[in-house]
């Protein structure tokens, strides 16, 4: 029989099992012999591992050279898979990128997991792999229940596997180590094999498939194997964390763009999405520049082209806008992504979105500056107080030598009449002074039934004088009206406020500014535009302008604090927001008319009190009854102010009274000691350096509790009042000091008047 015939019949008959000398031998055989066989055309399964697809092809013996050596598809075939032959040809289950078979170390170890029904057949296995360089530490099972007691017991390298065992199957034995272990390496072995069956079995996830009459290449298909449940693992590995990565970023509370080189969008993420309004689909091949808001300046846009192409990380903040319109701050950070080369490929953009926070940050910083002026205001409030005595004592110095000087004059005399001029003026000083009082919150709000209309006019008259150039004023003030229970000084605030918008508004412009004070009735139907007002009777205080107007904007925030139009350091932003306050305070309500080029009016309602009309009285009213005077009592005079000394003692001797002046009040309270049973009444200036008048008050009455005692200050506290009769004071006096009030409150405090008289406090 020649060689040829033995391989064709080696291959048709299936192959005993024989010992293991003998298969050595029989492989040693087939080895030398395979040469011989050239001349005839031989079959070739190839399998494409990846797709599955499968082709047979066919050796063309015509097409080689005679002798060539092993040089047919045959022999390519054992050149490729026997150690033996180094180099060889691509085929027979080889991956297309290997073309050399690399022999391990020398006693590589490897876990070894042998689904083979025969022990013989499982030791030619192990044999082969240990003379190919592995020391294989191996297990034989030959059930599924075997083998899923191996697969659980323990991790292995790699599993050889029978293809047709009498108990178990090749495919079903693969199909459980793919769910148990999906990376692990299988190779099938078998002693015949068909076409269909080997396609079924690379699909099903086997890595090779040998015939146990063909084992010589048995040791490169095991490490190829391995080599590729390597890359199998690591390309697992980093799919797993492309997906991971994918799903971070798809699920990234940070807004994530990937541009080109170029700068066109490739990919944004959900977030961007929800960020900016637009979709992917809208921005993909779009420029970034789409969403410019046009506040950054172009220099920024031109440091980070050049940032990132220089291959940096640019970070900064970005002011963009959204699709709506709407604009957006984010905190942003732009890097490039290079290739294995180095070369830039892409750009990527990770922002967050931090409008609330610039939001916050801005409310931040208009509350700090808010801050800032309120305490500011704090202190120049407290100077003001400080400020404020010191001016009430001056003006209680003029308005008693203006009282003096009246005194003996023809009532209608020219000088008289100056002279009430001089006096009208000192009150409203004296109004001014107490509203620095309540600047500085040493003052109380005191309120009284006044004409609003004589409060209105007085108040006009000094601001008459501010009337812009090319802009006059008309007043429309009838003589009689409803009273209103007020606080006088707040009105006239009220009135200086909407007086100075008013020439603002002009511009520089001709017009005219009008006043108007009218008594009106709000029924039910007309009070819904006035919210928390009742109906009923009211007086309504008009300033209307025809300056510039408002649109409806600023119309919605002119009562809000620090809201101003004007330029800066040109308003505080407050006028309107007083106004506001003192009107809501009297229990009334603020409105306003406006419209751009139109002109504006502002309508301040005050409710009016049941005790009926009230007419404007005169500047410096006289009582028509004459003024209690004194019968040479022996007056104890305590003030600090000199000017007050002289005027205050004159007035005294005028009105009846011996004064004894003291500049010192421990002067005072020495003398006091000494001449306890001398004086009548003493007369003490609640606010001095050395000893303030409470506490002088309390030493006199602690030595005379009988002798009657009067105050005056310059804070007009109607807390004070209570504080200081708490003492055993009789009286207090508010400063200035009017002649009329301080008689009333002297024949008072002695006790020659009825109690029920009107209280001396105030003006």
């Amino acid at each position: 029989m020649s060689p040829a015939s033995s391989q064709s019949s080696l291959a048709l008959v299936p192959r005993p099992r024989f010992s293991t000398r003998v298969l050595e031998k029989l492989q040693i055989f087939e080895d030398t012999c395979a040469y011989q066989i050239e001349n005839r055309a031989y079959e070739c399964l190839v399998v494409d591992r990846l797709t599955g697809a499968s082709q047979v092809r066919r050796s063309n013996p015509a097409s080689q050279s005679a002798g060539s050596g092993c040089t047919s598809t045959w022999g390519r075939i054992l050149e490729a898979t026997t150690p033996a032959h180094g180099t060889g040809v691509r085929t027979k289950f080889a991956k297309p990128q290997e073309s050399k078979v690399l022999f391990p170390a020398m006693n590589t170890p490897l876990k070894l997991l042998i689904v083979e029904d025969s022990p013989l057949d499982a030791q030619i296995l192990v044999h082969r792999l240990e003379s190919f360089g592995y020391a294989p530490a191996w297990e034989r099972v030959d059930d599924q229940t075997g083998l899923r007691e191996a697969l659980d017991r323990q991790s292995w390298d790699i599993v050889l596997c029978d293809y047709a065992m009498p108990r178990y199957n090749g495919l079903d034995a693969l199909q459980t180590i793919r769910t148990v272990s999906p990376d692990l390496p299988v190779i099938l072995v078998s002693g015949t094999i068909g076409e269909d069956v080997a396609v079924e079995a690379m699909r099903a996830g086997a890595y090779d498939y040998l015939l146990k009459d063909r084992l010589a290449r048995l040791g490169a298909a095991v490490q190829r194997s391995l080599e590729e449940a390597k890359h199998r693992r690591e390309r697992r590995r980093s799919e797993e964390r492309l997906r991971l990565l994918f799903h971070a970023i798809e699920h990234s509370p940070a807004s994530i763009v990937i541009t080109d080189p170029s700068g066109r969008i490739e990919y944004a993420n959900p977030r961007f999405t929800q960020d900016s309004g637009w979709s992917l689909e809208e921005v993909r091949g779009q420029n970034p520049r789409l969403l410019k808001s046009g506040a950054m300046s172009p220099a920024e846009y031109t440091r980070l082209w050049k940032t990132i192409l220089a291959g940096g990380e640019w970070r900064g903040e970005f002011c963009n806008r959204k699709k709506t319109g709407e604009l957006i701050w984010e905190s942003a950070a732009v890097s490039p992504v290079r290739d294995i080369r180095g070369r830039i490929t892409h750009f990527v953009k990770v922002a967050e979105d931090i409008t609330h926070r610039k939001q916050t940050d801005e409310a931040f910083r208009r509350l700090d500056a808010q801050l800032r002026r309120a305490q500011k205001m704090e202190a120049l409030g407290e100077m003001a107080g400080g400020i404020a005595h010191d001016f009430n004592s001056y003006l209680g110095a003029i308005v008693t030598n203006l009282q003096l000087a009246r005194t003996g004059l023809d009532p209608n005399s020219q000088t008289g009449e100056y002279l009430d001029r001089a006096a009208s003026a000192s009150r409203q000083a004296a109004g001014l002074a107490r509203q620095m009082l309540s600047f500085s919150r040493r003052d109380e709000s005191q309120r009284r039934l006044v004409p609003l209309g004589s409060v209105v006019l007085e108040t006009l008259r000094l601001l008459e004088a501010s009337l812009p150039p090319g802009v006059d004023c008309a007043i429309d003030i009838p003589t009689a009206g409803r009273a209103v229970l007020a606080d006088a000084s707040q009105v006239q605030q009220a009135v200086v406020n909407l007086w100075t918008n008013a020439c603002h508004s002009f511009q520089g412009r001709k017009g005219r500014i009008t006043v108007s004070l009218a008594d009106v009735d709000l029924d039910a139907s007309e009070i819904a535009q006035y919210p928390g007002l009742s109906a009923g009777p009211y007086v309504r205080l008009t300033v209307r302008d025809d300056g510039c107007g408002m649109d409806p904007e600023v119309r919605e925030q002119i009562f809000e604090p620090f809201f101003t139009t004007k330029p800066e350091g040109q308003g505080t932003g407050l006028g309107l927001s007083v106004v506001q306050t003192i009107v809501t305070s009297h229990r009334g309500a603020a409105m306003v008319e406006s419209w751009p080029g139109q002109g504006t009016a502002m309508h301040l309602l005050f409710p009016a009190e049941s005790a009926g009309s009230a007419t404007m009285s005169a500047a410096m009213p006289r009582p028509d009854v004459p003024l209690p005077l004194g019968s040479g009592e022996l007056i104890m005079l305590v003030d600090d102010h000199a000017l007050i000394q002289d005027a205050m003692r004159t007035l005294l001797e005028q009105l009846g009274y011996r004064v004894r002046v003291f500049a010192n009040p421990l002067q005072a309270l020495n003398s006091f000691r000494m001449e306890t049973d001398d004086y009548d009444l003493v007369l003490t200036d609640l606010s001095m350096r050395e000893m303030n008048g409470a506490e002088l008050a309390r030493e006199v009455l602690a030595i005379r509790p009988t002798v009657p005692v009067v105050v005056s200050s310059g804070y007009d506290l109607p807390g004070l009042y209570q504080c200081v009769r708490e003492l055993g004071i009789r009286e207090v006096l508010a400063k200035p000091v009017e002649r009329d009030r301080l008689a009333v409150a002297l024949a008072r405090a002695l006790g020659r008047t009825d109690s029920n008289d009107e209280p001396a406090q105030g003006i």
